[in-house]
């Protein structure tokens, strides 16, 4: 059954991906201890513990999102969140994004993923720091105070030439048991055409533990957009191009190696008879 339910992921994400929610599950590979990797997983309506689409390109996780989904309006919305479950991190440890590559399309007209055009960006609202916030509220008139606070108000921006704003902005910081759950705002570009979007993140955190960095970064990850304009059928069209060809089982490598050793034996044979 686990087999027929990976296969219909893999190769039909269309009749799911509509009414998916993922949020980025975070985690540490080995607890809230030195040394362990922020990891990045999948949490949300639909799970086949931990088996889902992966990019064929680069091996990173995709996650899907909707410009034109209830909660934001056509250009703007608040999926995927953030979440860390309890024990996951100390109190009061942050965990903040990192901006990388360029921002990818794919055109409904030729259905082939590119490099985005200069009028298409998407915006991501990370955390304002809090010594930015207060000098501005505190001293309104300020130039520079003020200047700081935009720089990170105006959001991090993913264009097809690379990441402009703030590289790394705060998605949270955790509560009282380790724990929390951040939605950020996102937002596409008016001028940006109908089609599908996609940009890469990372998650780090800058807590120290004896002056050096207590976790290692996250692996890279993509969010996948889908824009009004567009039908269903079309955005899964675009992301089942993304995701990679499931990797054969053991039990099928064991059968595939058997059947090479029978090829090979028979080989032998034949030349030995020659």
């Amino acid at each position: 059954m686990k087999k027929i339910l990976l296969a219909a992921l893999l190769s039909g994400f269309s009749c799911l991906a509509h009414a998916v929610h993922y949020d980025v599950m975070l985690g540490t590979s080995h607890g809230a201890v030195a040394g362990s990797q922020i990891t990045v997983d999948f949490y949300g309506d639909f799970d086949l513990a931990g088996k889902l689409p992966i990019d064929s390109a680069s091996g990173h996780k995709l996650f899907p999102g909707y410009f034109d989904d209830l909660e934001g309006g056509p250009r703007a919305t608040d999926d995927p969140g953030f979440q860390a479950f309890a024990g996951t991190f100390k109190y009061g440890e942050e965990v903040h994004f990192r901006a990388l590559g360029q921002l990818n399309y794919w055109s409904p007209e030729s259905q082939s993923w590119g490099v985005a055009g200069n009028n298409a960006n998407i915006t991501l609202y990370g955390g304002i720091p809090v010594d930015a916030w207060l000098n501005y509220m505190l001293n309104p008139g300020n130039a520079t105070y003020a200047a700081q606070y935009q720089y990170y108000a105006n959001g991090t921006v993913f264009g097809g030439n690379g990441v402009s704003g703030p590289v790394t902005a705060l998605i949270d910081g955790a509560g009282s048991n380790g724990s929390f759950h951040s939605h950020l705002d996102w937002k596409v570009s008016d001028a940006a055409a109908a089609g599908v979007y996609m940009l890469t993140l990372q998650v780090w955190s800058p807590t120290l533990e004896n002056g050096v960095q207590k976790y290692l970064d996250s692996d890279p990850f993509h969010v996948v957009f889908k824009t009004a304009g567009i039908s269903q059928a079309q955005f899964d069209q675009a992301f089942d191009q993304r995701i990679a060809v499931a990797v054969p089982e053991p039990e099928s490598y064991a059968l595939l190696l058997l059947g090479f050793a029978v090829v090979g034996l028979s080989a032998r044979r034949r030349k030995a008879l020659i």
